[in-house]
C-alpha cells in the first residue's frame, strides 16, 4: 500500500503544513507502507496531480485529502475511476462534512494508526455535469450562501460552521424583499417532472453540508440512490423557522411544511432554469441554467479508520 498525503497549505486558517508533513513523517518513518506527500500548489492542481500520479498495476494507492471537503473533492476528481486509487480523508480544514455521514470523529480521522488500521469500503459518487461530488449538490440560496463564506473564513476565530451561519444570515438577509428563489424544472430520471420557484434543491449522496445542516438525513453513501430535497419559495419571515428545523434533519415527514417541501430518491435527473443558477458542488461554485446530476453506484473506495 501507498499512502499520498495531499496536503492543501491554504484550509482552514493555513499555516500548518509543516506540522501535518512532520507527524505524517514520523509515523511512517519506520512502517512498510509506502509514502508521498505532496503540498498543492494553487487551485486545481491537486486534479492535475491526482490524474498524474503513477499507479502501478496491482498495486493500490490511497490519496489521503489533507484540508477541507474542497481538497477532498479536487483529490477526487482527480484519481476517479483510476485502477488501483483510493481515497482517504485527514479533516484539517474549516469544513468536513463528507466523514459525517461515515461516523466517527475528526479525532478518529486523524489518527494515522487507525487509518492503516482501518479498510477500503466502496461508496457511491454522483457525476454533475463534468465534475465528480462526493457529497452534495446544492442549488439556490444555500449555494449563494457557499459562494460568499470564503471571505468570512478569513476572519479570525470564525470556525467553517461559524462563517456558514454569518454568511447565510447576510444571504437572507439582503433578500427581505424578495427574490431568493428561482424557477426551476427537474426532470427525473422516471420521466417525472417537478417545476417551482425553489429556494433550496439539495441532490445528496451524503447527508450534512455547511457545517451541519442536515439537509437530506436519511441518506447513504452506499445505497445506489441520490435523495433530493426542495423548499419552495417562501417569505423571509418563514426562513428563519424552516432554517431551524432544516439544519437538524427535522423537515421531513414534518406537517408544518407540507406545502413548501417536497422530498424523493433518484438515479439521475436534469436541472433546467431560465435563470443562471448558482450550483455548489462538494462546495465549488459555478453558474449555470442547466445542469446533469447522475448516480455512479459503487465508484468510490475509501478508506475508513479502525473506530
Amino acid at each position: 500500500m501507498t499512502y499520498v498525503f495531499i496536503i492543501n497549505p491554504a484550509a482552514g486558517k493555513g499555516g500548518r503544513t509543516d506540522s501535518i508533513a512532520g507527524k505524517i513523517r514520523r509515523f511512517f518513518e519506520n512502517r512498510e507502507e509506502k509514502l508521498h506527500i505532496h503540498v498543492s500548489e494553487y487551485p486545481g492542481e491537486i486534479i492535475e496531480f491526482g490524474k498524474s500520479f503513477p499507479i502501478p498495476e496491482g498495486e493500490e494507492v490511497c490519496f489521503v485529502a489533507c484540508g477541507g471537503d474542497g481538497t477532498f473533492s479536487e483529490t477526487v476528481n482527480g484519481a476517479f475511476g483510476r485502477p488501483g486509487a483510493s481515497f482517504a480523508v485527514y479533516p484539517s480544514g474549516s469544513g468536513n462534512d463528507f466523514i459525517k455521514s461515515i461516523g466517527g470523529t475528526p479525532e478518529d480521522y486523524l489518527d494515522l494508526q487507525k487509518l492503516v488500521d482501518g479498510e477500503t469500503k466502496i461508496f457511491d459518487a454522483l457525476q454533475c455535469g463534468e465534475k465528480i461530488c462526493c457529497n452534495i449538490c446544492n442549488i439556490g440560496v444555500d449555494s449563494v450562501i457557499a459562494d460568499r463564506i470564503n471571505h468570512y473564513k478569513t476572519i479570525p476565530g470564525v470556525s467553517g460552521s461559524m462563517a456558514y451561519n454569518i454568511s447565510a444570515a447576510v444571504t437572507i438577509g439582503g433578500g427581505i424583499f424578495g427574490g431568493l428563489a428561482k424557477p426551476m424544472k427537474v426532470t427525473f430520471d422516471d420521466g417525472e417532472v417537478f417545476e417551482d420557484k425553489c429556494m433550496f434543491s439539495v441532490f445528496g449522496n451524503g447527508k450534512i453540508y455547511g457545517g451541519g445542516y442536515h439537509a437530506v438525513p436519511e441518506a447513504k453513501l452506499d445505497d445506489g440512490l441520490i435523495d433530493f430535497c426542495t423548499v419552495s419559495e417562501i417569505g423571509i419571515f418563514r426562513i428563519a423557522k424552516v432554517i431551524g428545523v432544516y439544519k437538524k434533519g427535522e423537515h421531513y415527514n414534518n406537517p408544518a411544511l407540507a406545502d413548501i417541501l417536497r422530498t424523493r430518491r433518484c438515479t439521475g435527473a436534469k436541472v433546467e432554469s431560465s435563470e443562471l443558477l448558482t450550483v455548489s458542488i462538494d462546495g465549488e461554485i459555478s453558474k449555470t441554467n442547466s445542469i446533469e446530476i447522475k448516480m455512479i453506484p459503487g465508484s468510490l473506495p475509501f478508506r475508513v479508520p479502525k473506530f
